[in-house]
């Protein structure tokens, strides 16, 4: 053989060889096997839009207080990979006592604005805001393939539903159906559908104890009441606070005005308030008033009639199960304290905390 040919033999012996190792290597080679599809279903949320989320959420973020707050009342907080930013103050810090991996999770936005960086690294399933989380940011959200679901925790149509002030024709049917709603899809959307018929059952019960030693007040005779907030805001009507306090057998002098509003002392003096109610997060709005010479003549000043709602109580512009089952109650019995003194409300309160919460009342009030 000359050694031209022996050459070319070599050659394709190595290209034999060298197809053969290939192909050995191609086929041991282990393919990841693609995921699994995860199953969706369909939720409306309360702006009207039906929403496509995973039929089983595992990991949710929530960025409304008011939502956070029944997420924990339905024991759901295992889904939770982030909340909303100063959520202590929004809510109350006791909340970490009552569920300290609280205190550990990321906080990637706030009630109008979000880090659409740091919510992608949480690989969220869906994303619960509140209503008037402006548009364009959902749509950020939305275009990162995650959906956004927003509660409201009141009922209208979507021009009113996506406002921080709505205009409502009927803010307690509103107020009503729309926490009943909310709580409803809160507990669809977590899994807990059967603790959030309890919840809801719960503070409807309530209510109607309350409106049942009530009926009888006439409208022209109920207690005058005032929601003092810091720097002279209060609410006025379109705001569940209004509604707290009506369905408590007050009368708000503020309900001239619509929404959460800023006012004057004098406006203040001339409604002249029988009572005046403080949120317990504002206990310093409570002190300013006892010590400013101008509230001096308010009748509710001079009579000792200033009281500092409970944490438990909630009386805020949206409402949370606490608002509806304790704090109607608290205020009724503020305002009419022969009408309910058969009412340990100590017992009441951590009855409905162990019940939902899983741990009893250790709040300041």
């Amino acid at each position: 053989m000359n050694k031209k040919y022996r050459w070319f033999t070599v050659v394709v012996i190595l290209a034999i060889l060298s197809n053969v190792l290939l192909g050995c290597s191609s086929s041991s080679q282990v393919v990841a096997p693609t995921p699994p599809k995860q199953e969706t279903r369909t939720v409306v949320d309360q702006l009207g839009k039906t929403v496509t989320i995973p039929k089983d959420p595992k990991r949710v973020v929530c960025l409304q207080h008011h939502t956070l707050d029944i997420i924990l009342e339905l024991q759901a907080g295992d889904k939770l990979v982030g909340v909303i930013n100063k959520w202590q103050s929004l809510v109350s810090p006791t909340l970490g006592d009552i569920y300290p991996r609280l205190k550990e999770l990321p906080t990637p936005g706030d009630l109008e604005t979000v880090n659409i960086e740091a919510l992608t690294k949480l690989n969220p399933d869906l994303v619960l805001v509140t209503h008037y989380m402006p548009k364009n940011v959902i749509e950020q959200i939305e275009k990162m393939g995650i959906p956004v679901v927003a509660i409201s925790l009141y009922k209208s149509d979507y021009e009113q539903a996506s406002k921080l002030n709505p205009k409502l024709k009927d803010p307690d049917n509103a107020y009503t159906e729309g926490f009943k709603e909310g709580v409803a899809l809160i507990g669809n959307i977590m899994g807990k559908e059967q603790k959030a018929a309890e919840l809801v059952e719960y503070a409807l019960k309530n209510r109607e104890l309350v409106k049942n030693r009530l009926k009888d007040i006439p409208s022209d005779n109920r207690v005058s009441c005032y929601m003092a907030n810091p720097d002279l805001y209060t609410y006025g009507t379109g705001k569940y606070t209004g509604v707290i306090i009506e369905r408590a057998g007050g009368r708000n002098v503020a309900e001239g005005i619509n929404g959460y509003k800023q006012v004057t002392t004098e406006q203040i003096m001339d409604w002249n308030p029988q009572v005046i109610f403080v949120q317990d997060r504002y206990e310093n709005v409570a002190e300013e008033i006892k010590t400013n010479a101008a509230w001096q003549e308010i009748s509710a000043v001079k009579n000792g009639r200033l009281y500092i709602a409970p944490e438990y109580a909630k009386p805020w512009g949206h409402p949370c199960p606490e608002s509806m089952a304790l704090g109607e109650l608290w205020l009724a019995k503020k305002l009419y304290p022969e009408k309910f003194s058969d009412i340990d409300l100590q017992t009441t309160v951590n009855d409905f905390y162990t019940r939902f919460y899983g741990v009893p009342y250790k709040g300041k009030h």
